[in-house]
């Protein structure tokens, strides 16, 4: 039985009758005709009962009409990967990505992206932006997005720059260090910093902090919900904390170096080529960057 076979036969089932099946088609009815009683005759079954011009199912008719069905669908799935494959499309994608960008915002963008490429398996994994190196140079994963590493000398991955993130230092509304007209260092050490926490040698780490006393956390979300919280000030990059600027909840203080800028940046082994739908992703990284600059 060939594909063809089974899409006739649904057509005849949808239409109710040869003839009317036939003109959907833009066929002639003898045509349409022939086709199903040499696909009975195939089978060695009568698919339908005949009754003037009308057709109904005969009950194995009735039975493999599901199966015609997933047939169908099957066949055209594999022609559709096969001019994807050809075109460029990747089949599967492992993504590894930190969470300095809302998740809003993350998950607009895999509803887009299935929508765009429904057939594309798509994995993401979340990590702290330390631990994204490792999963590209382990070929954990086939692309990491997040806040560029610093001291990075592996010449087996590229890095490709996105666009550049305004980092903010800020604290709740209400703490002490929002009250100060100038907030230097000292002042800073006194108060708890919340920064991330990365796994180092199997250890659980905190990233370098300016205060003696800290919070480190593994997702900046985690951060700026402790920072709304009132449990310490952090730095936070623009996107993440925009809204809560905006509401006054948070307040950037009043520090010297309260603004810095550091890279949002693709990681992949050296020589990976972007398929379509890594090309589709940057684009969209590209332009919602864009936004804050």
């Amino acid at each position: 039985m060939r594909t063809s076979q089974a899409e006739l036969f649904l057509m005849v089932v949808e239409h109710g009758s040869v003839a009317a099946a036939a003109r959907a088609l833009g066929r002639s009815r003898t045509t349409l005709s022939t086709a199903i009683s040499a696909l009975e005759d195939e089978l060695g079954v009568q698919l339908f009962e005949r009754a003037g011009n009308q057709l109904r199912l005969t009950p194995i008719g009735s039975a493999i009409q599901a199966d015609c069905q997933r047939l169908v669908q099957t066949a055209r799935q594999i022609q559709v990967r096969c001019s994807h494959q050809l075109a460029g499309v990747e089949s599967a994608l492992r993504i590894a990505r930190d969470d300095a960008l809302p998740e809003a915002f993350w998950r607009q963008t895999m509803a887009a992206l299935k929508a765009r490429f429904p057939l594309t398996g798509i994995s993401v994994y979340l990590a702290p932006p330390q631990d994204l190196l490792t999963l590209v140079s382990r070929q954990a994963v086939d692309i990491a997005f997040g806040l560029a590493p610093e001291g990075v000398n592996d010449t087996s991955l590229h890095m490709g720059e996105l666009g550049d993130i305004r980092l903010l230092t800020v604290a709740a509304a209400g703490h002490p260090l929002c009250r100060l007209p100038q907030v230097n260092p000292e002042d800073l050490q006194l108060h708890t910093e919340i920064t991330t926490a990365f796994l180092r040698d199997d250890l659980l780490v905190p990233q370098a902090s300016e205060s003696p006393s800290y919070l480190a956390l593994a997702q900046f979300e985690l951060i700026r919900d402790a920072v709304l919280e009132g449990a310490g000030w952090a730095r936070l990059t623009l996107p993440l904390i925009a809204a809560a600027l905006q509401d006054e909840q948070l307040r950037v203080l009043k520090y010297r170096d309260a603004m810095s800028w550091r890279s949002y940046v693709t990681i992949t082994t050296d020589g990976t080529r972007s398929g379509q739908v890594m090309t589709w992703l940057e684009n969209r990284l590209v332009d919602y960057l864009a936004r804050f600059t």
